[in-house]
């Protein structure tokens, strides 16, 4: 019988860790090799926010 793996952190704070590690490495990516202006992720996401409220304002 296969034991299953233990959890590194716990199972709900397993999957926060991974999404936190990633979007860290990311960033010093981005930090390293550089973007074009307004394509940075910060800005990626404000654009998507922007985008999401003005849709959500419309249908109410």
């Amino acid at each position: 019988m296969v034991q299953p793996n233990p959890y590194l952190l716990g199972r709900l704070l397993d999957p926060i860790f991974a999404v936190a590690v990633g979007t860290a490495s990311y960033y010093a990516h981005e930090r390293k090799v550089g973007r074009e202006p307004g394509h940075s992720l910060n800005e990626l996401i404000r654009k998507r926010l922007e985008r999401l409220r003005a849709s959500g304002n419309t249908q109410r």
